[in-house]
């Protein structure tokens, strides 16, 4: 498996969103990238949408589309642009996790193998866990 991501901006935070993105798609991806989940995907695709005004907001609505035939994914997710643009670091990445849990939660609804996106799932909280996106309790 492998994880893809990119963004749709705007307000001039492209630089941080580029970050966030970067270190948590290769950490995830160092967890993940050689195992076979047996999910019906060729990517773990996600697109995260930031915008700063309300009606940017508005036209960049979520999308949220799986096809089994091409195994192909295509979301976009929407992030709370003022949390990201208030956040530090750790925070920005934390909410571009909790946008990738989401996209699993969708996936299942789309009727992809429950056990597999489970066990992608675990990985990727692992992943979580150790760079504090998440606590356990």
């Amino acid at each position: 498996m492998k994880l893809w991501m990119s963004a749709e901006i705007s307000g001039g935070i492209g630089e941080p969103v580029r970050h966030a993105l970067n270190f948590v798609e290769d950490e995830i991806n160092a967890k993940i990238e050689d195992k076979d989940y047996g999910i019906n995907l060729d990517k773990w695709r996600c697109i995260a949408i930031l915008m700063k005004e309300k009606e940017d907001q508005e036209r960049y609505c979520e999308v949220i589309k799986y096809s089994s035939k091409t195994k192909k994914m295509d979301f976009k997710l929407q992030i709370d642009y003022p949390e990201f643009v208030n956040g530090d670091a750790k925070r920005q990445q934390q909410l571009i996790y909790e946008m990738l849990m989401r996209s699993l939660d969708l996936l299942m609804e789309q009727g992809l193998e429950v056990a597999g996106i489970e066990s992608l799932r675990r990985d990727t909280q692992s992943v979580a866990l150790k760079h504090g996106w998440i606590t356990t309790h």
